[in-house]
């Protein structure tokens, strides 16, 4: 069991190129990924989602790499033969106008189309190397950090699975001892009624309503298929909570049929105490779902 938050940094330095990943994981239904990278890198993008999915299925993964050191000198481009037509046509002007002065190069330094300044293209497979060990370092140790949050939500988790497993004994006992009570209390019905009943067929009629009567009673009361449905959830979730990748999903469908059973242990009971610890039930499961979201 692993949590979905976590944070991880590597700094690499080869020669003159220092690379920094840092890689930070939060919440998210299922797996998202977003990356900040430095320039010429975006062809990498599907490379380092490999790298990331080998070691997390859910989650929104932000992914930052700086890259620092020498860059390429930019290189002048001069277009000669626009600069001579500009000079021409100054020229031109000059004598239509009848204008002091020879056109020089401050007329052309203003004009962004004669000069430019192009970057030359550099080898970044050195570069992208470094980023790509120090992304793996940094996913290392964001996973470690899941994995120590995850063994802290499973704690927590199987505290109050014992709770609810603990409370559902509990209630097994008392609905039991309630159905005998129900049935208990309808026969000594039966017989304070017959004893004032004089005819022996009246005394049969009634004394076999009654008896349906408190069979009916009893099966209402009766939440031994909800608790076998309950039982079998609660240890479906115990078997969930030790199996390795991502459980979250599981983990939540399985409460979701927890709180469905404890809902109709509730509606069908008259017991105070079984009431009580119903809410009880319910009280964990609503923390368990909380915590739950942070599992991936």
């Amino acid at each position: 069991m692993r949590s979905m938050t976590g944070f991880g940094r590597a700094r690499l330095e080869r020669g003159d190129f220092q690379v920094q990943a840092e890689v930070r994981s939060l919440n998210q239904r299922f797996l998202e990924v977003k990356f900040n990278l430095p320039r010429g890198w975006n062809e990498r993008e599907s490379e380092f989602r490999k790298l990331i999915g080998a070691v997390a299925e859910r989650g929104r993964i932000e992914v930052s790499i700086r890259s620092t050191g020498p860059k390429a000198a930019g290189r002048l481009i001069v277009n000669d033969r626009l600069a001579r037509s500009y000079i021409e046509e100054l020229r031109a002007l000059k004598k239509r106008l009848a204008l002091d002065g020879e056109p020089g190069l401050d007329a052309l330094l203003s004009r962004p189309e004669i000069f430019q300044v192009v970057e030359q293209e550099t080898d970044l497979g050195s570069e992208i190397a470094l980023g790509r060990k120090a992304l793996q370092l940094a996913l290392k140790a964001m996973d470690a950090e899941r994995v120590r949050e995850g063994k802290s939500l499973k704690r927590d988790l199987s505290s109050r699975l014992a709770k609810i497993q603990a409370h559902t004994k509990q209630i097994g006992r008392i609905a039991e001892e309630s159905r005998q009570a129900i049935v208990a209390g309808f026969q000594k019905r039966v017989r304070e009624l017959l004893a004032q009943t004089n005819s022996d067929d009246l005394k049969l009629v009634e004394e076999k309503r009654l008896y349906e009567d408190a069979a009916f009673a009893a099966q209402r009361a009766d939440i031994s298929e909800e608790l076998a449905r309950l039982k079998a959830h609660l240890q479906a979730l115990g078997e969930l909570f030790s199996r390795e990748g991502a459980v979250g999903k599981e983990i939540e469908f399985w409460l979701q049929e927890v709180g469905r059973e404890v809902n109709t242990v509730g509606s069908k009971s008259q017991h105070p105490a079984l009431s009580r610890l119903t809410v009880a039930i319910k009280g964990e499961l609503e923390k368990m779902r909380e915590q739950v979201q942070n599992i991936e």
